[in-house]
């Protein structure tokens, strides 16, 4: 718990205000200079002859020298104060906690608790106590505090009221705790007394994204950086995606050469992210349905992270970002689309290759024709032809509608080869809408 400089309640109060936030105390370390007893009495040649195995096998009484402090148990102690008796002293935890002596700092994501103490220094006694606290933003005001409609009978000469106070901290910068009290004083005078206490809130993490695009595959990166004096751990952190994405978490798989005991399986578990400037890095695979379209130009809104994590003493925070976008997606009108492959393909015999056109605007389109060109880009006689007609009819699309064709193709040469040319386009004024992608396949002998 510390305590924040308070002023004066002011000229002729008779009340005051103090503020002291609440938090959770930290482990006082202690590191004084721990030495082993037997460096001081034998030095280090000792290792050397055979007193080392001899003195580790005597019982512990039997190494006293005859020390006149040692006559009782305290006294023993006392003396034995800078010797280095277990390993985990040098960690210099006494088993104590220390309270803060400062106000601290304060972060975004964090719940702000405060406890408020509103005290009589007069030798008399006020009435009709309206007491309120309100904590001003650069952007909102936000009553935590109003007793307005009960208001407190009295408060005796050097007595006090105190309450509690929480709010999460949602935003950066400035933030006023600002205390009220209006009070009847001993000559029945009314009384308004204002106390104001400023603080500044700072961002505790640095969110760095960035977005890859795979054929139908998106991949987000994030890098969380720590910007606190102090480690935090992570408790969880979650992408909630925007319809109609679907995301999967992808980890790194543990190395069979590694240690499965059970402190290397806990430490694994464990989420953390070192201070100042310390940063962990998270790998999320984003897929869009096949029958989703995209109906904002130029907009590709994939969601926001959620970040959960705890303080080196349990403390809790939160934060959730904004929306994070995508690389933009160039809109088609009428799209084509490989919808299914065949598992296995043989020289010159004919094979089935299903095909989507869509309509992605919100009129009407066509009627369309779907056609095959024998030559690739490179004006070279292309692999795979077509087994049949060279132009195939579609009718009128409705607005967001779709419909499938197949192809029917044979393959002229063996290895890989790639199904190309194929386009879409307006029967009556020619336009090109779209060029199916390039598609490989193995063709067998």
């Amino acid at each position: 718990m510390s305590t924040t400089t308070t002023s004066a309640g002011g000229s002729g109060h008779s009340l005051a205000f103090r503020v002291m936030r609440l938090c959770r105390p930290a482990c006082h370390v202690d590191l004084p200079l721990l030495v082993d007893p037997m460096d001081l009495s034998l030095g280090q040649d000792w290792i050397d002859t055979g007193t080392q195995s001899k003195l580790l096998d005597m019982p512990e009484h039997e190494h006293d020298h005859g020390d006149p402090l040692r006559s009782g148990q305290e006294a023993d102690n006392w003396a034995r104060r800078f010797e280095l008796r277990d390993t985990v002293d040098a960690l210099g935890l006494s088993g104590l906690l220390l309270l803060p002596q400062t106000f601290g700092s304060i972060y975004l994501g964090e719940t702000f608790c405060s406890y408020i103490s509103v005290g009589n220094h007069t030798t008399h006694l006020v009435r009709d106590v309206v007491i309120k606290a309100e904590l001003q933003t650069e952007r909102q005001r936000i009553i935590l505090a109003d007793n307005s409609k009960a208001p407190i009978d009295s408060i005796r000469a050097g007595g006090r009221y105190d309450f509690i106070i929480e709010h999460d901290i949602k935003e950066l910068g400035s933030h006023t705790l600002v205390c009220m009290a209006v009070y009847t004083d001993f000559d029945g005078e009314r009384k308004y007394l204002p106390q104001y206490f400023k603080f500044t809130t700072s961002n505790p993490i640095s969110v760095r994204t960035k977005v890859r695009n795979l054929k139908d595959i998106t991949y987000l990166e994030a890098c969380i950086e720590n910007q606190t004096k102090s480690q935090l751990f992570m408790d969880h952190v979650r992408f909630d995606p925007t319809p109609p994405w679907t995301v999967a978490v992808l980890g790194v798989d543990n190395d069979a050469n590694e240690s499965t005991g059970p402190i290397s399986k806990y430490m694994k578990q464990l989420k953390l992210i070192g201070a100042n400037g310390g940063a962990r890095h998270y790998l999320f695979q984003l897929r869009r349905p096949q029958t989703a379209s995209v109906t904002l130009d130029g907009n590709n809104t994939l969601g926001k992270l959620e970040l959960m994590w705890r303080t080196t003493l349990g403390e809790p925070g939160r934060l959730q970002t904004q929306q994070i976008l995508g690389t933009p997606i160039p809109r088609k009108d009428v799209e084509l689309q490989v919808m299914e492959l065949p598992s296995h393909v043989t020289l010159e015999q004919p094979f089935l290759v299903r095909i989507c056109v869509s309509n992605h605007t919100e009129h009407k389109v066509g009627p369309l024709k779907v056609s095959m060109s024998p030559m690739d880009d490179l004006g070279i006689m292309s692999t795979i032809v077509v087994n049949g007609l060279w132009i195939m009819i579609v009718p009128q699309l409705e607005p967001y509608a779709s419909t499938d064709l197949t192809l029917n193709l044979v393959a002229t040469a063996i290895g890989i080869q790639k199904i190309a040319g194929v386009q879409v386009a307006d029967v009556q004024d020619g336009k090109v809408y779209d060029t199916l992608a390039t598609t490989e396949v193995f063709v067998e002998a």
